[in-house]
């Protein structure tokens, strides 16, 4: 039954038995994009429960051998076999239900499982709980990079929990009441809270707190705020959010400890003040209000919903760009191709660009490069993925390719599909791997013209298969599509429901991995400058004593 046991043992040996590491607990982000409609950051989830899942793998592997043994000694022996291992509804030794990714799991995955890559030049916000608020776990987390969640109802529950004691407060350490210019200094005799204290000194340290769930105002808020940089609002449950809004803009983010001011170098003004972050923002709607109310930043995908104010309005030098992909998908001859970028000066731009840079170690300076030689030198199969990313890139140039919100989604998106469909079975319908990177890239379309998608496409000679895939979700390519919105936005229940019939060859662990790649690789496509990692690099035996170390007891 199990190749890897011994024919005949007596006793079963741990040992012998291939232990199953730990999956990477990351699934899917949300996008944060600033007024300016650029992406600055994303809240990362996690799934519960990877670590706890590997152990029951193992222990159940553990009871097969057994079974095994005791079947080959005594093939009339009664035996009862272990449940499998799935993803739902994980018990924990005490007998409670897995909730929650653990901060060890969660580190694992930034630092060794390709998360902080992945990112860019962007933040990457996460959850962290008060009891997870130490020493010897949040110094694995470099401080520029991961800002940090609290919730409001923990944070007012810790301080509840402990009595007030006398705070000693460095020297030079200031922060500011509700516009009272107060410093800690001036506090000296006051009473602080221990776990404002705590909060305190990591944010003299560099580290950024993000408050949430703050959906009224409470007493001591002033004294509370001036630790956070950011607050996250979901104005739906908000009581008088203009209010609570004016009140929190009101409070100046202290300056830590340990930062020198210059005071001739200018200063941002949204430095100066705490940023208001409008959490579910699913529609142009929602949009549109917490834009009103003075939000400065807005958590959701409401930009993928077709909307004329939000719709990118692309004209017709744009719909020549879906012609020239329909040629490009039926091989075309060298000379159709090059008339046909001549009629897109935004595809043939990006084009000798690239072609430049990839050419200019092959020869001398004073040649000249032809619109035939780099179609030559770039290929198809490239200047195909190129023509499509266009359609989403800002053509004024005032954002960043990796930060315009439409072009990194279907990108990612793309990539991923092409990599999944790798996966799947031959002989299963699904045609090219180029078609799955084509729907990903073109399932947003309607954004860019603000028209049906269906009644646009139809217009090209593009496959069916393409079309229904974007128009109705429809076929395998359209399953592929709904997969990987599920993965993107983290909806683990739709997409262990969309791994099951013509998708069932794909596990949680590819969907995650895949997403993962795909998103890496728009950064390697888009970025500029390379980014060090700001872990630097990482040494093997560090990262193998981390991935099997026990989680350090939790202090308070």
């Amino acid at each position: 039954m199990f190749g890897i046991f011994k024919k005949t043992p007596t006793t079963v040996s741990v040992q012998e038995i291939e232990k199953v590491e730990p999956e990477n607990p990351y699934f899917g982000r949300e996008p944060i994009i600033d007024r300016d409609q650029a992406i600055i950051g994303f809240e990362l989830f996690f799934r519960p429960g990877v670590t706890l899942k590997a152990k029951r793998i193992n222990e159940r592997n553990i009871a097969l051998a057994e079974i095994e043994a005791k079947l080959e000694r005594d093939p009339n022996a009664v035996v009862s076999y272990p449940d499998e291992v799935t993803d739902t509804d994980l018990i924990d030794d005490d007998g409670n239900i897995v909730k929650e990714a653990t901060l060890s799991e969660i580190i694992n995955s930034l630092r060794y499982q390709g998360i902080s890559k992945s990112l860019g030049n962007h933040l990457g916000f996460f959850k962290l709980h008060m009891n997870q608020l130490s020493d010897d776990l949040l110094r694995r987390i470099p401080a520029t990079k991961f800002p940090l969640q609290i919730s409001m109802t923990e944070l007012l529950h810790a301080i509840d929990s402990e009595p007030e004691e006398e705070v000693e407060i460095g020297e030079g350490a200031e922060t500011s009441g509700a516009g009272s210019g107060e410093t800690l200094d001036s506090l000296a005799h006051a009473k602080m809270s221990a776990t404002l204290q705590r909060l305190e000194r990591f944010r003299n340290s560099g580290y950024k707190f993000v408050l949430t769930d703050l959906t009224h105002m409470v007493d001591g808020l002033d004294k509370i705020l001036p630790m956070f940089r950011y607050v996250k609002l979901d104005l739906q449950k908000t009581t008088d959010p203009a209010g609570l809004i004016e009140f929190c803009k009101s409070i100046s983010p202290p300056i830590p400890a340990n930062r020198k001011v210059n005071p001739n170098k200018k200063v941002d003004s949204a430095s100066k003040s705490i940023q208001i972050i409008a959490t579910e923002v699913h529609t142009p709607e929602d949009f549109r209000k917490a834009l009103h109310l003075g939000c400065d930043a807005f958590e959701g995908f409401y930009f993928t919903k077709r909307d004329p104010e939000l719709s990118l309005g692309r004209g017709d030098e744009y719909k020549n760009i879906l012609k020239l992909l329909t040629l490009l998908l039926s091989s075309p001859a060298l000379a159709d191709l090059v008339k046909a970028l001549e009629a897109n000066p935004l595809v043939a731009k990006r084009l000798m660009v690239f072609a430049e840079n990839v050419s200019s170690y092959k020869r001398q300076k004073d040649d000249k490069l032809t619109l035939a030689a780099a179609t030559n030198l770039v290929g198809v199969k490239r200047i195909t993925r190129w023509a499509q990313l266009i359609l989403y890139a800002d053509p004024s140039e005032k954002i960043a390719l990796e930060s315009t919100p439409l072009l990194q989604l279907v990108t990612a998106r793309a990539f991923f599909m092409e990599l999944a469909s790798a996966k799947l079975p031959a002989g299963e319908g699904l045609g090219s791997a180029d078609l799955a990177f084509m729907v990903g890239c073109l399932s947003l379309i309607d954004n860019v013209f603000n028209e049906n998608s269906r009644e646009l496409l139809s217009k090209f000679n593009l496959p069916y298969a393409v079309v229904d895939a974007i128009s109705d979700r429809s076929g395998m390519l359209g399953q592929l599509l709904a997969l990987s919105e599920a993965a993107e936005m983290g909806d683990l229940e739709k997409c262990q429901e969309l791994c099951t019939g013509d998708l069932e060859s794909l596990t949680l662990e590819d969907v995650t991995q895949g997403s993962i790649d795909a998103i890496k690789s728009f950064v390697t496509l888009t970025q500029i400058a390379r980014v060090d990692d700001v872990w630097g690099e990482v040494d093997e035996t560090e990262a193998q004593n981390f991935r099997v170390a026990p989680s350090p007891p939790r202090r308070n």
